[in-house]
């Protein structure tokens, strides 16, 4: 149809040069006939596009202005498109008002960013949670209006896979879970969750712990001053030896179990900061592996060999530093069997420090690996009651390497070992 259009457009055009150049040789003028012939084509065409124009800037639902030939095509093109064009966007306008009356409804604050980080629309809860008010603060800037340092760093990180725990801006009595997602391009979406009841469960749950285990100290001492001395009178009544040792083990491991949890609740207690104590990486390194050598029961039937590759320093606890390496040495030897091997490695690349323990002892499911760093999991709870385990041991470490903006990584294969690893972040390293 477009190219019949083009075909009677050209032969209109050759039509009118020749009637024109003949009648121009009949008149004895044929260029000056040629010439008018032209500027009539020229101004016809003109009028076409003013028509055209015309309709297009009135954007009403007229129909298109008539026209023939190749005129009349591009008009209905253009109607067509633009029809189209409404249609979709009609259908745009009621998808995104479907997805702002569901946003609308949710009792989690919901805001829109645009790409240059100016909100875009929120739900009525983001009022009442942030503070933010639609439409007045569109268009702002959303860390002039949200200026909590924890929230600001997080949202400068650019890495969402994780939440930030916040006060509440308009009530700091209440507690908010902020997460963001990306969507669109460059576009992201802000959820705030009340947490409040949840935190004050948590706090709960920390203070009880923290007092449980600070009055069952002191009955445990008495209690294991009591074995000690029944001890003494072992010879006089043999038949008492076996229950004195077994009294004397599990208070041992009571003390263990509540000295982790005092660890613990310390560390969850402890406000996260930067520290400016230069720490050498290195040497906790070399220390950690001389203590499990010496403090763990046949280890001459293992070997254990330490990596060190440079000379390594981070800021950081270094009490905190040395628990949380050492628990890591100390059960890769206690879960490998005799004969194994153990390798220690410290050293430091352009994404930061890390620390790594491989063992090729029992190994553990991958299923379980998510689990890990949970209080008081245990893979087999009779391997680890035998071994002396309390089950915080990997919470600790957890919870000491998010005070240092670190993160554990494992890997494990069933019946071929483990390799756990601690990746200390670039701005970590001290000079």
């Amino acid at each position: 149809m477009v190219e019949n259009n083009w075909l009677k457009e050209l032969n209109k055009v050759l039509l009118l040069i020749i009637g024109a150049t003949a009648i121009g040789w009949l008149i004895g003028a044929p260029w000056r006939s040629l010439a008018l012939g032209s500027l009539l084509y020229a101004g016809w065409t003109l009028l076409q596009l003013k028509r055209i124009h015309d309709w297009l800037i009135k954007n009403t639902e007229e129909d298109p202005p008539l026209g023939s030939g190749v005129w009349g095509e591009v008009c209905d093109r253009i109607y067509h498109l633009q029809k189209r064009q409404k249609r979709i966007r009609a259908k745009l306008e009621s998808d995104i008002a479907y997805l702002r009356d569901s946003f609308a409804s949710l009792n989690e604050a919901v805001v829109l960013l645009h790409d240059n980080s100016t909100i875009d629309w929120c739900n009525e809860a983001a009022k009442h949670s942030l503070g933010f008010r639609y439409p007045e603060d569109q268009n702002q800037y959303l860390l002039n209006l949200l200026r909590d340092p924890a929230f600001v760093k997080y949202y400068e990180s650019n890495n969402y896979q994780d939440g930030v725990e916040i006060a509440c801006p308009i009530n700091r009595d209440r507690r908010l879970f902020v997460q963001i997602t990306r969507f669109g391009k460059g576009n992201r979406m802000l959820f705030a969750r009340d947490i409040t009841e949840l935190h004050k469960l948590e706090e709960m749950r920390r203070d009880f712990v923290s007092n449980v285990s600070h009055e069952l100290r002191t009955p445990l001492t008495v209690i294991s001053g009591y074995i000690d001395n029944f001890n003494m009178f072992v010879s006089q009544v043999p038949k008492m030896e076996k229950p004195l040792q077994q009294m004397a083990q599990h208070a041992k491991r009571m003390e263990s179990l509540l000295r982790d949890l005092l660890e613990l609740s310390r560390l969850e207690t402890l406000p996260h900061e930067m520290h400016k104590t230069v720490v050498s990486l290195s040497q906790l390194s070399k220390i950690v592996v001389e203590e499990a050598k010496g403090g763990i029961p046949n280890l001459l039937h293992r070997e254990i060999t330490l990596t060190v590759e440079d000379d390594i320093s981070i800021y950081g606890q270094q009490t905190e530093l040395h628990s949380a390496l050492l628990n890591l040495v100390v059960n890769a030897c206690k879960y490998t069997l005799e004969g194994g091997k153990i390798e220690v490695r410290c050293w430091k690349d352009g994404n930061g420090a890390h620390f790594s323990v491989k063992d090729d002892g029992i190994g553990i499911d991958p299923i379980q690996i998510p689990r890990l760093t949970e209080r008081f999991y245990r893979i087999d709870k009779s391997r680890s009651i035998n071994t002396g385990g309390t089950g915080l041991g990997l919470a600790i470490v957890k919870r000491v390497l998010q005070r240092h903006e670190a993160e554990l990584d494992i890997t494990s294969t069933l019946g071929k070992g483990s390799t756990f690893t601690c990746h200390f972040p670039q701005h970590r390293l001290a000079p």
